[in-house]
């Protein structure tokens, strides 16, 4: 018996689905040197990035520093790229309460909820439940999964009340970050333990998910700090088309630690810990003629170990060491496997003369991996063990003080599927004004194969027959040409206005191709294979404001463009495949967010959320409303009651396409959390 809407995942990570479940195939502040763009001032600084963010001006969120761009701290107005942070009152007044819910805050960010526990994310099109070209990292950790491409969301949690920020970047961040960092980099950053002090109890209840959570922390020495962790959640079935239970609920738990030394005010010196594990339902269809629907058990365990030092010389130069450990384990029946691995990093900035400010950094990645060989997933071999060696440099020439900066650089990395990989970029930042920036960039990135790309076999019904897919250890890295170039301006105390427009041109993208002529069934069994057999385009931009219209009343609001064409390559006849790159992903998408503070101690917050139609897995648009009320009748105590999704009882984010899987929607979610600290 062979159940193909779990064998779907693997097709996910390919990048390409004929007939599957898919939506988509496709602290102490450093001053800057004088030279470079000026960052906030330590007084504001300290508050951006410590435990608040909910009390600064508009003036002040402009200003907030960011480290993702360029691994060191820069205001956003100074920073060559397209970035968001989310910040921790983002977090609080948004009435979310996963990691990836929160990341539809994010203009032209796609999030589809595909079940109880599964999300299919990315930025820039190529949406997928394994979307191969978007890098997640959460305190340095990189969370993307080299077995099928991709992140596997549900073992990606955290207390929310202990997130620092998110920060997003829309586009490629290859440079510094390696492959796969090719449309987007998301940074998850937990809080210095020294923030977190005292006990935490947090709790919240829906008719859609309930989750509860502990922390302490705690001193074990003047300059030592520390926190443990633990949270547990339920989500109950989400709502099939007809409104009734799609028989997909889900059960997490997590816990872990996190210990902050700070022997000086230029050493930090960090070992933190998680480790979760999950069982989630998974209900599959009836396959004719003798499959009857079901329900499958699908269980994770996820486990890490980080150490890192953060060493600060002087005002112009920083370095930082760090090491971890990450395991992966599971077991959906038709999916067995687990993966060990082990990282260490190292980068180093400093000053040379008066206008050059270099940065470089060398790391090692081993990945050992071993599937179970079943009748749906077949690995030749089982076990497999690779190793990424990578290097950067990267150098930021001051052309005018305060004006005029110009950052080249590159990552070189080697890693056992595609050998020798460079990623170049060229960033450009003019500060027309004080308040106002402009900045272009060209870059190239990669995305390299999966195992699944490489050594795997799968199965995977069409209907009453088979698609038999095999891996080609031919297969090339998926290139990208970006061109960008954005505005960032603020004219007042009152308003600001950030604007980026881009055009992507890809390169070698996977595809599927027949290997042969089907083998006579039943049932009939298709052969087909990856190749590099696309190319294509997309082009399009974000636009996104700030109103402060009192000083207790903000506005936010977005709009997100994208238009995308692709192609076969000479000689390839995979015409299916280039129509599913193009629809994978909305075209337009629009958010509008209101923050009010009525009092003191009372916040009415309101969002509204506009997502385009996907034409090709035929999810239609949607407008989703969101309201909540958060009260604070202690300075300890926190109660928030809200709904999402006001206007619609039931929505498909995620589309199912030749009979497989069955598709399950968003409910509309009345909830009510509460937050105590003492």
């Amino acid at each position: 018996m062979r159940h193909g809407s779990l064998v779907l995942l693997c097709f996910a990570c390919g990048s390409l689905l004929l007939g599957g479940k898919a939506r988509g195939a496709d602290g102490a502040t450093q001053p800057a040197p004088a030279t470079q763009p000026a960052t906030m001032p330590a007084d504001q600084s300290s508050a951006a990035a410590g435990d608040d963010l909910t009390h600064l001006s508009l003036e002040d969120l402009m200003n907030v520093e960011v480290t993702s761009v360029s691994k060191k701290k820069q205001s956003i107005l100074d920073a060559p790229a397209a970035i968001t942070v989310i910040s921790e009152d983002d977090i609080s007044r948004s009435g979310f309460s996963t990691i990836p819910d929160l990341l539809r805050l994010v203009p032209g960010m796609d999030v589809a909820r595909v079940n109880s526990s599964d999300y299919a994310i990315s930025v820039r099109g190529f949406n997928d439940q394994f979307a191969d070209k978007l890098l997640v990292l959460q305190d340095g950790r990189s969370l993307y999964t080299p077995l099928f491409g991709g992140t596997y969301w549900e073992t990606v949690d955290y207390i929310m009340a202990d997130l620092d920020r998110i920060e997003v970047i829309r586009g490629p961040g290859a440079t510094l970050w390696g492959a796969n960092a090719v449309d987007g980099v998301i940074n998850i950053t937990s809080k210095d333990s020294r923030d977190t002090q005292g006990w935490l109890l947090s709790s919240r209840a829906s008719n859609d998910d309930s989750n509860f959570s502990a922390r302490y922390g705690g001193k074990l020495a003047p300059d030592t700090f520390y926190r443990a962790y633990i949270k547990t959640k339920y989500v109950n079935d989400l709502d099939d088309a007809g409104g009734g239970g799609a028989g997909d609920s889900w059960y997490a738990l997590r816990g872990g630690f996190r210990i902050d030394k700070h022997p000086s005010d230029d050493n930090t010196l960090t070992l933190q810990g998680d480790i979760t594990g999950d069982r989630a339902r998974q209900p599959t269809p009836a396959i004719p003629p003798d499959v009857p629907a079901g329900t499958l058990g699908r269980n994770t365990v996820a486990g890490n170990m980080i150490a890192r030092w953060d060493h600060r010389d002087g005002e112009d130069a920083n370095s930082s060491l760090q090491i971890y450990y990450d395991y992966l384990k599971v077991d959906d029946h038709a999916t067995n496997f687990d993966q060990h691995t082990f990282d260490v990093d190292f980068h180093d900035r400093f000053k040379v003369g008066e206008s050059n400010e270099v940065s470089w950094g060398v790391g090692y990645r081993n990945i050992d991996s071993n599937i179970v060989n079943s009748p749906e997933l077949f690995a030749f071999p089982e076990t497999r063990d690779d190793n990424l060696v990578s290097a950067f440099v990267q150098d930021t020439y001051t052309l005018q003080p305060d004006r005029w900066f110009v950052t080249i650089g590159s990552k070189f990395e080697y890693n056992d599927y595609t050998g020798f990989e460079i990623q170049p970029s060229a960033r450009l930042l003019w500060k027309a004004t004080k308040e106002t920036s402009v900045w272009g960039a060209i870059s190239r990135a990669v995305s390299t194969p999966s195992r699944v790309n490489d050594d795997l076999r799968v199965i995977a019904p069409v209907g009453t027959n088979e698609l038999e897919v095999l891996g080609n250890p031919s297969l090339q890295s998926e290139e990208l040409t970006a061109y960008e170039l954005g505005y960032r301006v603020q004219p007042g105390k009152q308003l600001k206005i950030d604007v980026t427009a881009f055009y992507n041109n890809y390169d070698r993208l996977k595809s599927l191709e027949y290997a042969g002529a089907p083998m006579a069934g039943p049932p009939v069994i298709i052969p087909a294979t990856f190749v590099n057999g696309l190319s294509g385009d997309t082009y399009g931009g974000e636009i996104s404001s700030t109103v402060e219209i009192t000083d207790n009343w903000r506005l936010e609001g977005s709009y997100s463009l994208l238009q995308s064409s692709f192609r076969a390559e000479p000689g390839q006849d995979i015409s299916n495949s280039a129509q599913i790159f193009h629809g994978s992903s909305p075209q337009s998408q629009a958010q509008l967010h209101s923050y009010l503070d009525i009092t003191k101690n009372v916040q009415l917050n309101a969002s509204v959320y506009y997502v385009g139609k996907v034409e090709e897995f035929n999810v239609p648009a949607y407008v989703s409303t969101d309201l909540n009320v958060a009260w604070k009748p202690l300075e300890s105590l926190e109660v928030t009651v809200g709904i999402l999704n006001l206007f619609d009882n039931h929505r498909p984010e995620f589309g199912v396409t030749g009979g497989q899987g069955i598709a399950s929607e968003v409910p509309r979610t009345f909830y009510g959390q509460m937050t105590y600290r003492f």
